[in-house]
């Protein structure tokens, strides 16, 4: 049964490059990273609602931290709504406020939403810079998430697949 769910989940991210396929990272250095930040996403639940959706959904865990940090600012727990963004720090039909649902379905509707958005990509054209075409009316949206998830990648070691 594992195998053929791991079998399904290649099969739905096939045209996603590999940088951005899942794999285990070291979540002891991404907490340390979001904690540096003030980030309510290094707790629970938040934390590993994104890493387990990502698992889920085959995709690298720090492309939708990336996405939170773009979005958010990681969601700092300074912030007198953090609980709230928190529930959909990937502003998944525009924005917290108009859909402030929780982490679990944030994230799937942001995992689905990049899967989706990717499908059709040309193989020279960037994955953010497609996916920015319909993610975000920020033009420049792909820089920060591009930015972020390198910042992420040097921090969070990357351990094998």
């Amino acid at each position: 049964y594992e195998a053929k769910l791991q079998l399904k989940k290649q099969a739905i991210t096939q045209h996603i490059p590999d940088e951005y396929i899942y794999r285990k990272i070291d979540e002891a250095s991404l907490k340390e990273y979001l904690n540096l930040r003030g980030s309510i996403l290094s707790e629970e639940p938040y934390f590993s609602a994104i890493i387990n959706t990502a698992k889920d959904f085959n995709l690298n865990p720090l492309l939708l931290f990336a996405i939170t940090g773009q979005e958010q600012s990681f969601v700092p727990k300074s912030n007198e709504n953090a609980e709230k963004i928190a529930n959909n720090p990937y502003n998944v039909f525009n924005s917290w406020k108009r859909y402030n649902t929780d982490i679990e379905d944030s994230s799937r509707i942001a995992s689905r939403t990049v899967i989706n958005l990717a499908k059709d990509r040309p193989k020279n054209i960037d994955l953010l810079i497609w996916i920015n075409r319909k993610y975000s009316e920020d033009q420049e949206w792909h820089n920060g998430v591009r930015s972020i998830y390198e910042q992420l990648k040097t921090c969070s070691v990357v351990l094998n697949k």
